[in-house]
């Protein structure tokens, strides 16, 4: 039997056995016996060559195996460098991986050499660094294995590499390391500390992370532990290496050390890479006391009798800060897949007792933040804040439990992948949690242990208006400080109050008009109440025009704006503004024009002026329609007189109370969401919101790719004037 296959997990039948020569069948009498001995040779071979036993040359650079009773097969080859080639210094290594027959996919590839186990790659192309010069002369077997999707684990390609850098003993760590305390903020400006785990595996994700983390510019980033794979040197090497993924941070970084960067109870990469940091040591910085501190049970040091804890408590002991922070990889509380941590509770005991009022962890792939607990775990507005920030690249994980201290929290894939940024204060710490779009999840402050926050935020400064169009106004502003943290800002338009925000430093107002101009102040506030004063007013003239997604008022004396028209005219007898409308009167043909969107939209505002000249049938003013023209929604005047709507999707009619008089110009606006079953629409007629016109229901999952004017059924007799029509993402205003 292979035993390679019965160890992974793969199924052989007693009838025949995989090897790299081909299938041995079994037979009867003496050549049953000769080819038995055959099979266990070629058994034998094939577990030398999983096990990679030093020595062994191997045959060209590709392999291709499959599930026994499988349906696919897969190829495996390292394509560079050469087979039997002699290497130096830094080597590029690619290798491909090509299924037939189908199969689920290539999860990862897995290098060794000489059978001892080197990298995981995780996404295509698959190529990596490998540091020749990390390891003793000499000619070296380099091989790779897929791991599938159903878990299957191929059959490993190689090749030999002759080693050549004059290395003739295994390099010792490197030494030298520490702490860093980042670099100083400006004079009155927080500590901006940036933190996050679990992504650094040579995965776009990761990079996505680090990018975000790097526009921020922050003084001090915490790595909360893990390099994948393994964590060995080639690993730091590629998916840790200086000016690439979060290596572009090392020169600000403190990091903490994960589980995996253990292997069989050592993690020589992270102690190479980081020149041999202690497993747990502290620094100050702006004020603050960091700890860092190892979690996990390859180190096994959480205990109080074990020297980490005494280190810990005589350094809480010594501690003279006002605010602490500590930060390890293995959070004390946890809802994810991976569980809490009953081997810290000691620690965290031992936290509270001094007053730490931060804790950062990473391990599980979410993101998580805890209402302040005490040393028991318990509710505790003076305890321990503890966030897990496990966005750092390497997949999301969903959460398995609930539980009533968990504040907030986000284990949704993409939208979780993301950094925690902390901007310390004197007497305590701003927080968000911002994903790689920069949408900001979680926001707040936690104030240091003893902490009366009575004082009031700076004014905000630098406060600019730009109209973006003649309905978004643009606004950006310099963030205030605060001795805590700065939570949010209020925006006042003309010295009354139009939205609330978090602590980002900008703000766009869809709610202005054309031709107008436009007084802004913005107001800083704390998580305590207080309120700084208003800033210095900025101001902005609106352009002319509807602007818009779309718009149309006619005045060109023609449809040509629309993608398609069918009977509806342009004409200057029955018009809302200006000289040209449009106009649809019919006995029985159908009038009406639609224009399709340049992108489709989820969330689409159209707006309509219209004049019932006269009216003996329902009639349809406006429809909402997908890229592909099925019909999502239609407003109608009822033959009563009434305003109401169609459901084209759920195929449900809803008729209002309101009466749409003939001979009159009005306005109407519909509003519509598509989110499946939470879908949305609101209606207003002459700026009066129509409740009953304004639901949520279901409209599926099309967006809106076509906007309709007019009605398109025929045998119906009316005639109706358009005008000024205009389809954009927010609310139109006039």
């Amino acid at each position: 039997m292979d035993c390679r296959a019965s160890r992974r997990g793969g199924h052989v039948s007693s009838r025949r056995v995989s090897s790299r020569s081909g299938t041995v069948r079994f037979g009867r009498g003496r050549r049953a016996g000769i080819r038995l001995r055959l099979v266990l040779l070629a058994g034998l071979l094939a577990n030398l060559i999983v096990l990679g036993a030093p020595g062994v040359v191997f045959a060209a650079g590709c392999e291709t195996s499959g599930p026994v009773a499988g349906s696919y097969s897969i190829t495996v080859c390292i394509t560079d460098p050469a087979d039997g080639a002699t290497v130096s210094g830094p080597v590029s290594v690619t290798t491909t991986a090509t299924a037939s027959g189908g199969g689920p996919g290539v999860q990862r590839m897995v290098f060794y050499l000489d059978g001892q186990y080197t990298l995981t790659d995780y996404q295509s192309p698959y190529t990596f660094t490998l540091p020749s010069d990390r390891f003793v002369d000499g000619t070296r077997a380099l091989q790779v294995e897929a791991v599938m999707r159903d878990m299957f684990v191929s059959q490993r390609a190689s090749i030999s590499l002759v080693l050549s850098n004059g290395v003739t003993t295994p390099p010792p760590p490197a030494t030298g390391f520490a702490p860093t305390s980042g670099t100083a903020p400006a004079p009155g400006q927080p500590l901006v500390v940036a933190a996050t785990g679990d992504g650094a595996a040579g995965e776009q994700r990761a990079g996505d992370v680090t990018d975000l983390v790097a526009s921020w510019n922050p003084n001090l980033f915490l790595y909360l532990g893990d390099v994948y794979e393994k964590g060995t040197d080639t690993e730091f090497d590629n998916w840790y290496r200086p000016n690439s993924y979060f290596g572009r941070l090392g020169a600000i970084t403190d990091p903490t050390i994960g589980n995996h960067e253990y292997e069989n109870g050592q993690a020589p990469g992270y102690f190479n890479y980081w020149k041999s940091p202690p497993h747990y040591y502290s620094f100050n910085a702006h004020g603050w006391h960091f700890i860092s501190l190892d979690s996990t049970s390859q180190f096994g040091q959480t205990a109080p009798e074990s020297p980490q804890y005494q280190w810990l408590q005589s350094d809480l002991n010594a501690n003279t800060a006002t605010c602490t922070l500590a930060y390890f990889h293995h959070p004390v509380y946890n809802v994810g897949p991976e569980g809490s941590t009953p081997r810290m509770t000691d620690i965290w005991s031992l936290l509270d007792a001094h007053g730490v009022d931060v804790v950062l962890t990473g391990h599980d792939h979410d993101y998580q933040r805890w209402v302040p607990l005490d040393g028991n775990g318990s509710p505790d507005a003076a305890g321990i804040t503890q966030f897990v920030a496990g966005g750092g690249g390497h997949g999301i994980q969903q959460f398995i439990t609930t539980d009533s201290r968990l504040a907030k929290g986000f284990d949704t894939a993409p939208d979780t992948f993301g950094a925690l940024r902390l901007e310390l204060n004197a007497m305590g710490a701003g927080y968000r949690y911002v994903n790689t779009g920069g949408t900001l999840l979680d926001s707040g402050s936690v104030a240091c242990d003893g902490a009366t926050d009575t004082t009031a935020p700076t004014d905000p400064g630098g406060v600019t208006a730009t109209a973006a169009g003649s309905h978004t106004v643009d606004l950006s502003w310099t963030a205030s400080t605060d001795n805590v943290g700065v939570t949010g800002y209020d925006i006042f338009r003309n010295d009354a109050l139009v939205a609330s925000v978090g602590p980002a430093t900008s703000y766009t107002d869809t709610t202005v008009a054309a031709e107008l101009t436009y007084r802004y102040q913005v107001r800083a506030r704390d998580a305590a109440g207080n309120l700084s004063g208003l800033s210095g007013v900025a101001s902005v003239t609106t352009p002319a025009g509807e602007g818009g997604l779309f718009s149309d008022d006619f005045e060109s004396g023609s449809l040509s704006k629309w993608t398609s028209v069918t009977n509806l005219v342009t004409q200057q007898q029955q018009v809302f503004s200006g000289s040209w409308a449009a106009r649809g009167t019919s006995t029985g043909a159908a009038t009406w024009a639609y224009k399709r969107l340049d992108a489709s939209q989820a969330n689409l505002y159209y707006r309509i002026r219209f004049k019932l000249v006269s009216q003996a049938s329902t009639v349809n003013l406006l429809k909402f329609r997908t890229d592909s023209g099925v019909s999502l929604l239609g407003v109608y005047v009822a033959s009563n007189g009434r305003l109401a709507y169609r459901n084209d999707f759920s195929q449900q009619s809803v008729t209002s109370q309101t009466s749409v008089s003939t001979g009159a110009w009005h306005t109407l606006q519909v509003h519509v969401v598509i989110n499946g079953t939470a879908s949305q629409t609101e209606t207003w007629l002459d700026d009066v919101r129509i409740s009953q016109l304004s639901r949520t229901e279901s409209l599926g999952t099309s967006p809106i790719g076509r906007i309709q004017l007019g009605e398109n059924s025929t045998g119906r007799t009316y005639d109706v004037a358009f005008d000024d029509v205009v389809a954009d993402i927010a609310r139109i205003v006039e």
